[in-house]
This record gives C-alpha cells, sequence and structure tokens, in this order.
C-alpha cells in the first residue's frame, strides 16, 4: 500500500464530513458545515440512504495518489488567510474534505465548477460558502500561493559547447560578463581568473578582463565584481529536507540538548493550550533521543489525546505514543520489518514507542504525507531563500516525503536553485521496497531530477548505532546493559542484491555506511563483483564512511567508489565523547584519490561546513585546504549527482551556476567563515538573488 494511502487510512478519525460515517456523525453535535454537507448528500441520496453517483466522484480512501495530488494542488490555488500565531496554536494538517467520500466533488464545488439543479443550487451555495469559510480559517503557518507547475520536461545543450537556443551565445557575445573580481574556477590547472563570459546559461570565456571584454556587446550586461570572490555555486549533496504537516513543534534546542524534565515541561504546555488530536513533535538531541524513560508509557501520561512524535536529530531513533501510533496505522502486532526494530515492553509484544532504524521508515512516510501541497510549497521557497543567500544553487535531497507527493510539490514551487530528489525507499517485514518512485521521470520539472536510491546499512554513533568492531565508550554505552557494538541493518547478501539492483535498472546507488563493521561489508561485496564493474564510471557513492581504517581506505581506492562527507558531524567525534573510533575520514580520502562530495545532513548553512573542514576538531591532520573543501562542495558534489563534465566549475562549456561571497573565504580567519554569506547568486547565468549590499 503506497504512503499517501496509508496516510488516508491513518486519518480516517479525522474526518469531519465522512460521508461513510454520516449517520454515527450525528450522534455529535452537528456543526454549520457538516449540517449543510449532510443535507447536500442527503438531497443526493437514494431512499435507502446510498449515494447516487455524481460524475467522477471517488472516495479519498480509494483515490489514486496522482488523484490526491491533483486535488491538494487544486486546493492550494484557493485564497487563504495569513496570520502568524505562537508555537503553541496548532493549524490544519488538511482541509477536511480531504478525506471524505466525494472529496473531489467537494473540491469542484469549492472552487466555482460544479452546477446544480435550481432546487439544489441555494443550498450547493451554502455548503460552497462553509466550506470557503473553514479553508480560510487560521492555520498557524503562511500560507503561500502554488504557483503554476513548470516545466515538463528538461532543456537539453551541447554537452560540449554549452550552445543553446539564444543567438547571442552563437555570435560569441555574452549575455553577462563578470569583471575585476577574484573567481575560483575550480579547475585544478586554472584555479583563477578575474573575468567571466557567460551566454546562454553556460561559461563562454574564463580568463582575463581584456579577453572577457571582447565579448561585450550592446546589450551585454557587465557586472563590476569591485575585487570580490566568485566561487561556483555550492552544491549540497546530502539533505534530508521534509516539510512539516502543521502541528505544534516544540522549540527544542538541539546544542543545548535540555533534560528530560525541560521537555515534559515543554510537552505539558503544548497539551494544556491546544485541542485534543493536535501533533505534536520536536527534534531531539542526543541526551534525550538516548534517555529509556522517554518511553510510550511516560508520553501516554503526559498527552493521552495528542499524538505525540520525537524524532532523534539523526532520525535513527523515534519515540511516539499510542495515539500517535493509531494516526500512523501501528499497533502491537506490527511485524519489525527488514532492517529496523519497534523496542517491546520486556516480556510482551507490547510496542515501547521507541522505534529503531528502518521500523520509522513507514511511520515517517505517513507522517509525511500530512502535509499539504501547498504547505510543502511554502517550506521549499523557505529552502530556497535560504539557499541563495548562502550561494547553494543545488540540493541533492532524501526527503521522507513519498516521491511523488514531493515532487508534485516542487513542481508547484517552481524554485530558482536546482533540486534533486534521491529514492529514499522505507521496507516492510518482507523485504526491502525497491520499487519506491519507480515510473517517475527523471525530469519531471524545469531544475528538478530524480534518481538515484539510498540505503542505510547501519545506525550512527548518536544512537551507538554504527556497527563497529570495538565497544562504544562514553554517555552512549553508559545505560546499555551490554557491550554495545550497533547493528548492520542489511546482511552482506542484501547488499550484493542492491548493487545488482542498481546494475540492471542503470541507476546510481547510495549506502550510508559509517562504521569499521559495515563498511567492510560493503568493501567484501563491492570486490566481488571486481573487476567486471567500473562503480567509479556509475558514481558509487558511500555516505559518511567516518569510521574507515588505513587498510580500509587502501581497498576503498581501489574500488572506484566515491565518498559524500558531512564536516559538521566531525564534531562529534572530538574530545571525549566515546567516538574515538571514527576518524571522519577527509583528507586521506584525497590522498589515496577517492573522490570526495559534501553534504550538510544537518545545518544548512556551507560556510559552517567549510568551517570544519579546514579546521577538522576531532582530527586536525585530516582537514583539506579551503580550495580542496570548496572544489569537494562544488565539483565533487557534481560528479555525485552524475554532472561532473558540465557542473560544479567556472570554465567554458560548463553551467554558469556561481556566487559572489561577502568575504574573501580563502584569506579569512577560519572561525569567521560562517559569517560568509552571497552578495550575488546566480543559476543557469540568470541572477536569483542580488543583496541589497552589493
Amino acid at each position: 500500500m503506497s504512503s499517501t494511502l496509508r496516510t488516508q487510512g491513518a486519518m480516517a478519525f479525522d474526518v469531519t464530513a465522512s460521508l461513510h460515517g454520516r449517520q454515527a456523525s450525528r450522534d455529535r453535535e452537528p456543526s454549520g458545515l457538516r449540517q449543510s454537507l449532510w443535507a447536500l448528500a442527503d438531497s443526493n441520496s437514494n431512499s435507502d440512504g446510498r449515494l447516487r453517483p455524481w460524475p467522477h466522484v471517488r472516495c479519498a480512501c480509494h483515490m489514486g495518489g496522482a488523484d490526491f495530488l491533483g486535488m491538494l494542488d487544486a486546493h492550494a490555488s484557493l485564497p487563504q488567510r495569513q496570520q502568524g500565531q505562537s508555537w503553541t496554536q496548532p493549524g490544519r494538517l488538511t482541509q477536511p474534505f480531504h478525506w471524505t467520500c466525494g472529496a473531489l466533488f467537494w473540491q469542484r464545488l469549492l472552487a466555482g465548477q460544479t452546477t446544480f439543479s435550481m432546487k439544489q443550487a441555494g443550498l450547493a451555495e451554502a455548503v460552497r460558502a462553509a466550506l470557503l469559510q473553514e479553508s480560510e480559517a487560521p492555520t498557524g503557518q503562511q500560507s503561500v500561493q502554488a504557483s503554476a507547475p513548470a516545466s515538463s520536461g528538461a532543456e537539453h545543450r551541447d554537452p560540449v559547447t554549452g550552445q543553446g537556443p539564444k543567438q547571442k551565445g552563437q555570435s560569441g557575445l555574452a549575455d553577462t560578463v563578470l569583471v575585476h573580481g577574484r573567481i575560483f574556477t575550480g579547475d585544478t590547472d586554472l584555479p583563477w581568473c578575474e573575468a567571466l563570459a557567460i551566454a546562454d546559461g553556460r561559461v563562454l570565456l574564463a580568463g582575463s578582463v581584456s579577453q572577457v571584454r571582447q565579448r561585450v556587446g550592446p546589450t551585454t550586461e557587465v557586472i563590476d565584481l569591485q575585487g570580490k570572490l566568485v566561487i561556483p555555486g555550492l552544491n549540497d549533496a546530502h539533505m534530508h529536507h521534509t516539510p512539516d504537516p502543521v502541528g505544534i513543534r516544540l522549540p527544542i534546542d538541539l546544542e543545548a540538548d535540555p533534560s528530560l524534565d525541560v521537555l515534559v515541561s515543554l510537552l505539558q504546555t503544548a497539551v494544556a493550550q491546544s485541542p485534543a488530536g493536535t501533533w505534536i513533535y520536536a527534534t531531539l538531541g542526543a541526551q534525550l533521543i538516548n534517555e529509556p524513560q522517554l518511553a510510550r508509557l511516560l508520553l501516554d501520561e503526559l498527552a493521552p489525546l495528542h499524538p505525540v512524535l520525537f524524532l532523534g536529530m539523526t532520525n535513527h531513533t523515534n519515540v511516539v505514543n499510542s495515539a500517535a501510533m493509531t494516526r500512523l496505522g501501528l499497533d502491537d502486532d506490527a511485524p519489525d520489518p527488514v532492517g529496523g526494530v519497534y523496542e517491546r515492553v520486556p516480556g510482551s509484544r507490547r510496542l515501547s514507542g521507541r522505534i529503531h532504524e528502518y521500523a520509522s521508515w513507514s511511520p515517517q512516510r505517513c507522517f509525511a504525507s500530512m502535509a499539504t501541497v501547498e504547505e510543502g510549497v511554502a517550506s521549499l521557497q523557505t529552502l530556497a531563500e535560504d539557499c541563495l543567500r548562502w550561494g547553494i544553487t543545488t540540493i541533492q535531497n532524501m526527503t521522507w516525503t513519498p516521491p511523488e507527493r514531493y515532487i508534485a510539490m516542487l513542481q508547484a514551487a517552481a524554485l530558482p536553485i536546482r533540486v534533486r530528489v534521491i529514492r529514499f525507499p522505507p521496507s516492510g517485514h518482507a523485504g526491502r521496497l525497491a520499487s519506491d518512485g519507480q515510473g517517475l521521470p527523471r525530469h519531471p520539472g524545469e531544475r528538478i531530477e530524480f534518481h538515484g536510491s539510498k540505503w542505510i546499512l547501519d545506525g550512527t554513533p548518536i544512537e551507538g548505532g554504527a556497527a563497529v568492531t570495538q565497544a562504544y565508550t562514553g554517555s552512549v554505552a553508559a545505560k546499555a546493559t551490554e557491550a554495545l557494538h550497533g547493528v548492520e541493518n542489511f546482511s552482506r547478501q542484501e547488499i550484493a542484491r542492491m548493487l545488482q539492483e542498481s546494475l540492471q535498472a542503470g541507476e546510481q546507488l547510495l549506502l550510508h555506511a559509517i562504521g569499521d563493521r559495515t563498511l567492510e561489508s560493503v568493501l567484501c561485496v563491492l570486490e566481488e563483483f571486481e573487476p567486471q564493474v567500473d562503480w567509479r564510471a556509475r558514481a558509487l557513492r558511500i555516505e559518511h564512511a567516518d569510521g574507515l581504517t588505513p587498510a580500509q581506505l587502501t581497498r576503498l581506492s581501489q574500488t572506484g567508489a566515491m565518498v559524500v562527507q558531512n564536516p559538521t558531524h566531525f564534531w562529534f567525534y572530538a574530545g571525549d565523547t566515546g567516538f574515538s573510533g571514527f576518524s571522519g575520514a577527509f583528507q586521506s580520502l584525497e590522498q589515496a584519490g577517492v573522490p570526495v562530495a559534501i553534504g550538510s545532513d544537518g545545518p544548512l548553512n556551507p560556510f559552517l561546513s567549510l568551517f570544519a573542514a579546514v579546521d577538522h576538531p576531532a582530527r586536525p591532520g585530516e582537514a583539506m585546504t579551503m580550495e580542496q573543501a570548496v572544489r569537494a562542495y562544488t565539483y565533487g558534489s557534481a560528479i555525485a549527482e552524475g554532472r561532473g563534465a558540465d557542473k560544479g566549475r567556472l570554465l567554458p562549456g560548463c553551467i554558469a551556476d556561481l556566487a559572489v561571497l561577502s568575504q574573501d573565504i580563502f584569506s579569512v580567519s577560519p572561525d569567521t567563515l560562517p559569517q560568509t554569506c552571497s552578495l550575488l547568486t546566480m543559476v543557469d547565468g540568470q541572477t536569483v538573488y542580488r543583496s541589497a549590499a552589493f
């Protein structure tokens, strides 16, 4: 069953106008809207109470994903109020009619697309007015009207010359030139220049000011950089952006990582100030998510009528209460999925509420599915604005939102940045759901790509989940009843099947592997495919690889696989943290010839990641130079998405994605790097962000 349909089932108790449960609902005090809906439904019912079929009316419980998304997308275009409210004020997850029988009928009625007989016209207008009133009710979230869907196809250009349809580039003249700057091209042979010429969205020339001025025509835009630094557009190769549904998010400071008492107090406040049934959720730091008392029993006592979902900061351990289990379709008889574990109360089958690894995938996707398209659009537009201010022009995202739903959000948002959506499939008790997202096009819209699959092979050190040879020490192991070594989520045979699936589908494979035991399994399986498979040509990605040993590094370099590293994670390994077995390999990867890319997988600020990259608080000897780090964050990340031939460098023929920075990150003190921002950001040679300061 798809996640969208699971969500509809889980949301069934939210239906305020369900025609299936019409008679039972009348036992409750009816609202004005419910009374009007009943009256209109009764006017269209047979004598036995069954609905006469309206044209194309289907119950949302059985509606296909495309129809359901189309309905939400249409609803997003309706006017809604904008109202800022306290974090304790809940808002709607969806409108009530989304979960009713005849949902498409109510949508057309709301949009004024349905006609009635004279007898029914007055009643229909009353229902429409009531629906509009409900849809305009304050939600606690700023509403953003969805823009028209982007083009369904990607523009094709010559991969060598970069020439497009414009006459200007073909004639050798530039659309835009940037002069008098300090421009880092990202190329190892010609890393610096002082001017760029851009035509048809590609770099036409990188060289001196005098060379570039020869490409200036009567309509060419000339941008004087005034000595500012220019770098290729940053490409965040690893993130997990997932739009939240409306509810109450507890204001937890992950860096402070407060005590359980603080969390309990916040939860009590949220419960007291919101109606029963309101979602309450939060992201928790290492101390809280590893607290064994934080379980279903405690949350049921504090919030018996509110669904509660607490996500660990790594999303590898989550906690739910009974109300959330009901909403998410979990029960005590649920078998453990492949690669995941439901903790159970000792001596029973009762779920403790603590769920690990792939046991959390389906519930999280169900929860993410509750965000409407318009909420997703608002979240994506905010993300894009933040990216542009930091010079990020591409993101590679592994979202919890089902891919069909997330792509619909992207199409409606029409973002100015590039977004690659990577499959992030769940698993069930019978195995991995490898078919997730099959049938979706690779280029579902302008600046949108959908390809690649990611599997999680172990946990993280934060929960003691990464599979290691040397037992964990420190706080993560303090409450364990036995030596803690982490767990591999899949067998070597299953890893081999993942690799074989990627070869058969011609799709890139991404493998999350952190602990040295897991990395050993990956290397052993990869070596079984040699020499028949060139994994470098297939851009096989190992995500993180923090526990890589020196011996494993040598073998990894021979496989051709690349590593996508997340430098902000290095802070977890610094000091007496109990994670001494994790090297956070970085410079050694470069020296061994292993291609490296950078993703945030945490704070979005890329200059915080660059600070960690050139400082490496855990292993200073593994620190990169700034040139190496910026190259990994641009060209390396382009390789990680299979675009290294024409992206990530400011060379002739390459895509003209770039950022003009507020300070020279190659010369400032490293501790000031996080203060950096973009003054001007270009995508496809077009200015998509410009600071008032430039």
